[in-house]
């Protein structure tokens, strides 16, 4: 039986767990990083990363394994600004791979026009890639009768999003600005808009990755060979980076149609992680959490103990799950292995958050919520964001200054993630 002692280190401001997972990637990459680094160049020569993505992790302190990777991410104004400037020499390098010939790029955002945090990241965004030394306009799919929408960010900076047209197959904006490339920051959780459909110019991330159709149990199947794949290469188990989960069929929590399914694979799943708490000498009680197989923004997720739990769910429970972004019902859930964090800031419970460019890790930052246990689901009511560990800022007072956290391992996590979604396999008649 392996055991696990969880001994904690602590400064100031955060609070992060010296643990056995982390101290094993760390003397990993310590000892083979460019063996890492080869290992994951040639497998994205394979399948080529989208453009960018963010990955959510969950650190326990026995295990560090991504529970959410988004193809759309948004929150780009909570990366530092070393993260920026990483993020700018990343982004001439991706573009250039695409095209070199590539001017001017269109951003097509989220309708979140009153969503300040939303538009600072849009504002971020955009500030990069001009950095990169292109031309940007924002085109607005909300933007109505030819009007511009005229928008500011919590500093009070600001934003134009121009209406959209098409011409011929090319989009471009009201004002004659036609792009060479297309960049998408709307995850399309209601569906495909007719005016991208057809398009000539390149669109990334590939407009086949909306929430439309994109499945989390499709993307998690391909990190579990991922994941299963790595740790073979490189002797490690690969639970530690992974986390077990359940797929079950169409359910309809507003009918309580499927609750049967969903109990029988709460248990399986709780039966799975029992044995591997067994294994590592675990006596904590596991947990799962039940999440929408499609969307994001943290909703359509549940804290579930026992499949018994989902027989007495009321009706507010109900109609939290049956409805996530936009209005959007849904109709199919995952059960994945709950990961209790360790991770804290000023007391309050943390998970790291990583953005990258073409696959590398450029930046990242930690979700905070006072509101919720290291049970919970952060991404909630009363989260906040705060600054990454970053070595090229360590003398910056305005950066937490933290023990045991590392960014090479968590980018490492990161990458295998970004590996999986490059990885997802649909096919072209694939429906929701």
């Amino acid at each position: 039986m392996r055991r696990i002692f969880v001994r904690w280190g602590m400064d100031d401001r955060m609070t992060m767990t010296s643990s056995p997972v982390m101290e094993t990637l760390k003397g990993l990459l310590a000892l083979r990083q460019h063996d890492v680094k080869q290992w994951l160049e040639t497998r994205f020569d394979e399948t080529p990363p989208s453009f960018y993505s963010s990955v959510d992790l969950r650190h326990s302190g026995t295990k560090l394994a991504p529970v959410d990777t988004n193809l759309f991410p948004a929150g780009f104004n909570n990366l530092s600004s070393a993260a920026r400037k990483r993020a700018v020499e990343r982004v001439k390098q991706v573009i250039a791979a695409y095209e070199p010939t590539v001017r001017r790029i269109l951003i097509v955002p989220e309708n979140h026009t009153r969503n300040l945090g939303y538009l600072d990241n849009l504002l971020a965004l955009k500030q990069i890639i001009e950095a990169a030394g292109f031309e940007v306009q924002l085109g607005s799919l909300q933007a109505e009768a030819g009007q511009p929408l005229e928008l500011e960010g919590s500093q009070g900076e600001p934003m134009v999003q121009y209406p959209l047209v098409k011409d011929n197959g090319r989009l471009g904006t009201q004002t004659g600005f036609v792009p060479d490339l297309i960049i998408m920051n709307n995850d399309m959780t209601s569906g495909l808009p007719e005016l991208l459909t057809g398009l000539s110019q390149l669109v990334v991330p590939p407009l086949g990755q909306g929430w439309y159709r994109r499945k989390k149990s499709i993307h998690f199947d391909a990190y579990e060979q991922v994941s299963r794949q790595f740790a073979q290469h490189f002797s490690i188990d690969p639970w530690l980076i992974s986390a077990i989960f359940h797929k079950c069929g169409r359910v309809d929590f507003g009918e309580r149609l499927g609750i049967e399914c969903m109990a029988l694979g709460v248990e399986k799943v709780l039966r799975a992680v029992r044995e591997k708490y067994a294994e590592y000498g675990i006596t904590e009680e596991p947990y799962v959490f039940v999440k929408a197989d499609s969307g994001t923004y943290g909703m359509g997720i549940m804290t579930v103990r026992s499949g018994e739990e989902l027989y007495e769910m009321n009706k507010k429970n109900r109609n939290k799950m049956n409805v996530i972004k936009e209005g959007v019902q849904s109709t199919e859930v995952i059960i994945q292995e709950g990961i209790p964090t360790v991770d804290a800031v000023e007391g309050a419970q943390a998970e790291p958050m990583i953005y990258l460019v073409g696959g590398v890790a450029i930046g990242g930052a930690f979700r905070v919520n006072d509101e919720r246990d290291r049970f919970n689901n952060l991404n909630a009511r009363g989260m906040r964001f705060t600054g990454m560990c970053d070595e090229a800022e360590y003398d910056d007072e305005l950066r937490h200054k933290v023990k045991n956290c590392d960014f090479g391992v968590y980018g490492l996590i990161a990458s295998l993630a970004t590996l999986a979604a490059a990885r997802e396999e649909y096919g072209d008649g694939y429906m929701i």
